[in-house]
């Protein structure tokens, strides 16, 4: 099964994304490939396909890092591209939330001796809005990205189900924040 640990966005933050971001951007990014709302996640770490068997010791990790962490709050930002806005592959809106950071980096390295392969890329959290088939330079508007803060309470471990139509997610457990 392929699996990876996330924080998930309120509803309601989520539908203001759509409306006040992804409407916006819509009619004027026509090559972009449109993720759904209710699959847009904060990804902590994606571990890929994964034996099955392998299922509790991924868990006893995701839990030993959430008993580290306290609930707290994280807000969106900014909307950026990955690699850049020049050629972009990945369209997001970013979080600002120094707790998420640390908690990917304690996730690095649980995971790390059952031999997953720590991401060599800077943590960046984000929710994906659209994937571009051929980059092109994006220029984006001005846009009023929802700051609100919202609450960081749980992480997820999350079952990704691909189809034609896009990716399935499924919460397979849910880990408290409570150190």
């Amino acid at each position: 099964m392929r699996l990876f640990v996330a924080v998930d966005v309120p509803e309601e933050l989520k539908a203001r994304v759509e409306s006040e971001i992804v409407e916006v951007l819509r009619p004027k990014l026509p090559g972009a490939r449109w993720t759904r709302p209710e699959g847009r996640h904060l990804t902590l770490k994606f571990l890929g396909n994964v034996d099955d068997d392998r299922r509790a010791d991924i868990e006893a990790v995701v839990a030993d890092v959430a008993s580290l962490h306290e609930r707290s709050e994280a807000a969106f930002e900014q909307v950026g591209a990955f690699p850049d806005l020049r050629r972009p592959r990945v369209l997001w809106v970013g979080v600002a939330s120094e707790t998420l950071a640390r908690v990917a980096a304690d996730l690095e390295s649980g995971f790390e001796p059952l031999g997953f392969e720590r991401e060599d890329r800077p943590f960046r959290g984000h929710l994906t809005l659209a994937r571009f088939p051929k980059p092109a330079r994006v220029e984006l508007p001005e846009l009023e990205v929802p700051a609100e803060p919202f609450v960081v309470g749980e992480l997820i471990l999350f079952r990704s189900q691909l189809h034609p139509k896009g990716a399935r997610y499924t919460a397979l457990r849910r880990f408290a924040l409570d150190a």
